[in-house]
């Protein structure tokens, strides 16, 4: 039996439910989802309660928020299945075939993932045109040029792992916060020899953040990546060399030192915001943006 995990914070998830469970009927399979509440507010809850009412629908409200890698991690334990599916609550299922692409490449030694999709035109709303740009130009690619890198890098929003393999090798619960849980994860896999597999299998990412929060949580993933690097992991080479950002930092750093990288990105950061948060944001900017942030949190300039 494959085991749908959906956590939840503050999005509505009976549609999604919904699509999942009339999948699982018409292509007969073997599916329970658990639907995991972890501290939203009473308006999203009293709405999501419904899903209760579905066959093979487990839903429970944990008592507080517990953070993205513990509420995983509980759920996990609590699964029924052998096959463990991972899934955000803000996604949208646009293959009539999800469910049973996964089921068709089931392995016990290596973890699929079925990559990221963005809606093809931009948003209504000018003020999550960052999202959708960096979504759609950096996270909706192929599984072949995913598979390209042979890494650890997976994504939580979209991935399967067996039960009994995620029990041995969880989430870190180290990182309360938003961000990098997902890569620490994958580096653990790695260095265990579990093969990660990308797969053509993706969820539509609906749930586009303003650009405002967006860079807050950009933020708060930075510091986490920060922490993973110079806390969880000191010392180990091979994750420095895989994640590509701190490739980029390492290699900026040689030629700028950091505290003077944070001295420029402290100057000029509200003329970069600017550009990110109107209707034509740089990508280009938004990685100057990430570089000089983390410089000013490794030189106490933030």
């Amino acid at each position: 039996m494959l085991s749908v995990n959906i956590p939840v914070y503050n999005v509505e998830i009976v549609e999604l439910v919904n699509q999942l469970h009339q999948q699982a009927i018409r292509l007969d399979l073997s599916v329970e989802i658990r639907v995991y509440d972890d501290g939203s507010d009473e308006i999203f809850k009293s709405i999501n309660r419904t899903v209760k009412d579905i066959s093979n629908v487990i839903y429970k409200e944990l008592d507080k928020n517990v953070g993205r890698a513990a509420i995983r991690n509980k759920m996990g334990q609590d699964a029924g299945g052998e096959w463990l599916l991972f899934m955000d609550a803000d996604s949208k299922l646009i293959s009539g075939n999800y469910l049973k692409n996964y089921f068709d490449k089931l392995s016990g030694n290596r973890v699929l993932c079925g990559g990221t999709a963005y809606a093809s035109s931009e948003p209504a709303d000018p003020e999550k045109l960052l999202r959708w740009t960096y979504g759609s130009r950096r996270e909706a690619i192929s599984a072949a040029r995913r598979n390209q890198s042979k890494g650890f890098i997976i994504t939580s929003n979209n991935f399967l792992i067996s039960r009994n393999l995620f029990q041995q090798i969880p989430f870190r619960e180290e990182l309360r916060e938003y961000g990098h849980e997902d890569t620490l994860l994958g580096y653990d896999l790695f260095c265990q020899g579990i093969e990660i597999y990308h797969i053509d299998n993706p969820l539509e990412h609906t749930g586009l953040e303003s650009a405002q929060v967006f860079l807050k949580k950009t933020c708060m993933a930075l510091a986490n990546l920060k922490k993973i690097a110079e806390e969880l992991l000191e010392g180990e080479h091979k994750f420095y060399r895989q994640v590509n950002f701190l490739r980029k930092n390492r290699l900026l750093t040689f030629f700028i030192p950091g505290r003077f990288l944070a001295l420029l990105f402290n100057r000029y950061r509200l003329k970069l915001e600017t550009n990110l948060k109107s209707r034509r944001p740089s990508l280009f900017l938004f990685d100057l943006y990430k570089l000089g942030y983390y410089a000013s949190i490794k030189n106490r300039w933030h």
